[in-house]
């Protein structure tokens, strides 16, 4: 998927939930950006896509102090975690939970639910 093509469904998806969103990065299918929420707190996103295949993602939510409340990625570094590669840090980078949110929409779904 083309980053600019991904920017569009984010953009969707968000509309009306949060105060804006700032694009850092839209290369090929590389998309980096910080989507800033109405609580204060800020979502920094980067997906990198193959073709309609998300392969890498990481999706760090942060206070309005840019602290760690959660982070979920796929980097394949956790492999005793039952959903490796998929895995979360909640608090802390070091506090290593298993993940079953894999995607953007999911995250957004934990975030405003």
């Amino acid at each position: 998927m083309l980053a600019i093509e991904r920017l569009v469904e984010i953009e969707g998806l968000c509309r009306g939930k949060v105060q804006r969103i700032v694009p850092l990065e839209l290369d090929g299918e590389t998309l980096r950006l910080i989507i800033y929420l109405n609580d204060g707190t800020n979502l920094r996103v980067a997906e990198q896509w193959k073709g309609k295949s998300l392969e890498r993602y990481s999706y760090y939510w942060l206070t309005a102090a840019n602290e760690l409340k959660i982070g979920w990625d796929n980097a394949p570094h956790h492999t005793h975690l039952a959903t490796f590669p998929h895995h979360k840090h909640v608090g802390t980078q070091n506090n290593l939970q298993p993940s079953s949110q894999t995607c953007l929409e999911e995250v957004i779904a934990v975030i405003f639910s």
